[in-house]
């Protein structure tokens, strides 16, 4: 008798809870041509950007810089949307991006091929408005002042040849590697010189909390590891990174179970999501020790007693609070000493 895949003995049956949710991708860059009219595509190598671009175009240029770090990139997004300075109202950028997303958002890093003033100012507007970051090369230190505390997520870099795209580089640095494993700050990017700006020039970018490359001790390095907001940039992506994939583990716990129940248990099984998240961005470096070398961090959260009835008929869990320390990094050591005889 053949074998039957099924028995009229035993009988067993299994529910698949394993459907998994989309995850925020953090390691994509997007380059925002204006060149020409391109619909989003994705690049996997510089070849590939020059069936679009010819090698004399700033995006083929800034492609180059970004396919060209250590670690490499993975992918970069392209979207196009023909543009030229001076003569089209820079309103046409955010409006461009603002299409885009309706359909293709999953990128985190925002670059362009503008440098313009006006160009800049526009993208700072949009993406403060995103849980993305935007980072940009401008020749302009008086810029820098102006935008200096305005938008925690722009990373802007100063440098005589703003083609060189030294902001840009530094996104392509960080895009594929782990969010929490590095810093910004004393990075060599590749293909870019030193700035040629005078000391007070640099004293004066740094305050503002821009960057540039400069030479220190025979090494090209960037300058600072900041935001032009003033927050450091790594500790932006963790912000961004966690607020994600803590609303990602939640839904994934509603959508994939039959039901939270709205008890102290129910309420746990939440909790359990985020504890998981936390112990893993801990592992990542996002997340500091403390003096007992374990992830510092607390979760405070309600008894089901203790919530108003009106609240737990609406179905509604309020008040799931957590306090964590970020580990962040060292930029500058101060060294004392005692000589004696």
């Amino acid at each position: 008798m053949a074998a039957s895949d099924k028995s009229r003995f035993v009988e067993v049956n299994i529910t698949r809870e394993t459907k998994p949710v989309a995850e925020k991708g953090f390691g994509l860059p997007l380059m925002l041509a204006t060149n020409i009219d391109l619909d989003y595509k994705i690049y996997t190598d510089i070849s590939e950007v020059a069936e679009d671009f010819v090698e004399t175009t700033r995006e083929y240029k800034l492609a180059t810089r970004m396919f060209g770090q250590s670690p490499k990139i993975r992918e970069l997004a392209c979207y196009g949307t023909s543009y030229i300075s001076g003569t089209d109202d820079v309103t046409a950028l955010p409006a461009a991006l603002n299409d885009l997303v309706k359909t293709n958002n999953d990128w985190f890093y925002l670059v362009s091929v503008e440098s313009g003033d006006a160009e800049i100012k526009a993208l700072c507007e949009w993406i403060s408005t995103q849980e993305k970051i935007y980072g940009v090369t401008t020749k302009n230190i008086a810029l820098t002042e102006e935008l200096k505390n305005k938008y925690e997520n722009v990373l802007v870099s100063v440098h005589e040849d703003e083609h060189s795209y030294h902001a840009e580089g530094l996104i392509a640095y960080g895009a594929p590697q782990v969010i929490g494993s590095y810093v910004f700050s004393h990075k060599q990017i590749n293909g870019v010189g030193a700035a040629k700006l005078s000391n007070a020039e640099i004293n004066t970018v740094i305050a503002n909390n821009a960057t540039t490359c400069i030479s220190e001790m025979g090494w090209l390095i960037n300058a600072s590891g900041k935001a032009i907001g003033g927050e450091y940039l790594d500790v932006i992506q963790a912000d961004y990174f966690l607020r994600a994939r803590l609303r990602e583990d939640v839904f994934q716990l509603l959508a994939t179970v039959k039901k939270v129940p709205y008890t102290d248990a129910g309420i746990a099984m939440i909790v359990a999501r985020m504890d998981t998240r936390f112990k893993s961005a801990y592992r990542q470096g996002i997340i500091a020790e403390d003096d007992n070398g374990e992830p510092d961090y607390q979760i405070t959260f309600p008894r089901r007693k203790d919530i108003p009835k009106n609240t737990i008929a609406q179905r509604n869990l309020p008040d799931i609070n957590f306090r964590l320390v970020i580990a962040g990094g060292v930029e500058k050591v101060q060294i004392n000493g005692v000589l004696t005889l």
